[in-house]
């Protein structure tokens, strides 16, 4: 997803905080894989940031579900800089798992929401919406 124009890097990242807090998905991590690859090259590098947003309750019913689930928690979006300078919004197609897991249907329909969720800080941030 493209940021929309007049939307920083920062901006973004600032809506997906904020976003992701309304919506009671804890932000658990940020990986700013860029600066690590500047600090180990000494050059500059396009902005590669990873955001792993949680719900804590759902994480566990997944893991209880079937421990497998581990490979894909938290869920994670990057915010990426192309050669451009145009910033993206990335993560992982969700209704794949979504479908192919059979979940329970109480399962689905929280995985459904929690995707939703993150389609929605998604959307937050590519617009800059605080």
């Amino acid at each position: 997803m493209p940021l929309a124009k007049g939307v920083s890097l920062d901006d973004a990242a600032q809506s997906m905080k904020l976003r992701a807090n309304a919506l009671n998905m804890k932000l658990v991590a940020e990986l700013p894989l860029s600066k690590q690859v500047e600090a180990i090259t000494g050059k500059p590098e396009p902005r590669a940031t990873i955001y792993q947003f949680c719900d804590a309750l759902t994480a566990s019913r997944m893991l209880h579900y079937n421990l497998d689930f581990a490979a894909y928690l938290p869920c994670r979006i990057a915010l990426v800089e192309d050669a451009k300078g145009q910033g993206w919004l990335v993560m992982m197609d969700l209704n794949l798992l979504i479908n192919v897991a059979n979940l329970q249907p109480e399962l689905k329909a929280r995985a459904i929401e929690i995707r939703n969720n993150l389609e929605n800080i998604m959307q937050a941030g590519a617009n800059g919406d605080l």
